[in-house]
């Protein structure tokens, strides 16, 4: 990186001053504040954009920035610029079998297909389960739209689940922890977008 000065003509070069110069990893439109996400979508940097804690479950989701304090499990860092915020629930202080939920906003119904597109990590030897309920206003029973169970990954990998609502109703992700300590699952980069998912989905 090169700052360069220049000189009107040789005998006036005027006053030039430079300071607090940092060069980090990461995206520039993402500031030491961050910016709200848009309707939709999700990317954790400023806050929880409004997703919810079951207080029916056993544990919560954290939101957190770098790796997972467990080793051998959990990402590096967040899938947004890898220097950001993430979601993810921390199995060492659960129990085998232990959930956590994370749920939406209220989300208004439509009458067209929509797609919920997000990342997920699941890496570590005794990962369990990570699932995405659809929650259906005035409804006691959940819809499961998707899946995962024990470790896929060292690396984020997308999420892709194609659903339909009438109604008013609300999305869940629930971690449940797996059999050993090595079982932190991660979430980011939420994205409701109108359509059919495009690629592999279920």
């Amino acid at each position: 990186v090169v700052f360069v000065s220049i000189c009107t003509h040789f005998w006036d070069c005027g006053l030039v001053a430079l300071d607090d110069i940092t060069v980090s990893l990461g995206d520039c439109r993402i500031s030491a504040d961050g910016f709200p996400c848009p309707p939709g979508e999700c990317n954790f940097e400023v806050d929880n954009c409004g997703y919810m804690q079951d207080e029916k479950d056993n544990s919560n989701w954290i939101r957190k920035r770098g790796q997972t304090p467990t080793s051998f499990t959990g990402p590096k860092g967040d899938h947004t610029t890898g220097v950001g915020y993430y979601m993810y629930i921390e199995a060492s202080p659960m129990i085998s079998g232990h959930n956590a939920r994370l749920l939406s906003n209220a989300l208004r119904g439509f009458l067209h297909q929509q797609c919920l597109v997000f990342y997920y990590n699941m890496y570590g030897s005794g990962t369990g389960l990570l699932s995405i309920y659809l929650k259906k206003e005035g409804q006691r029973e959940e819809v499961l739209l998707w899946r995962r169970r024990g470790e896929q990954s060292i690396s984020w990998l997308k999420g892709l689940v194609e659903y339909e609502c009438d109604r008013n109703h609300q999305i869940v992700f629930e971690g449940v922890r797996g059999s050993s300590v090595r079982s932190d699952i991660a979430i980011d980069d939420i994205l409701f977008k109108k359509g059919p998912c495009k690629g592999n989905h279920f």
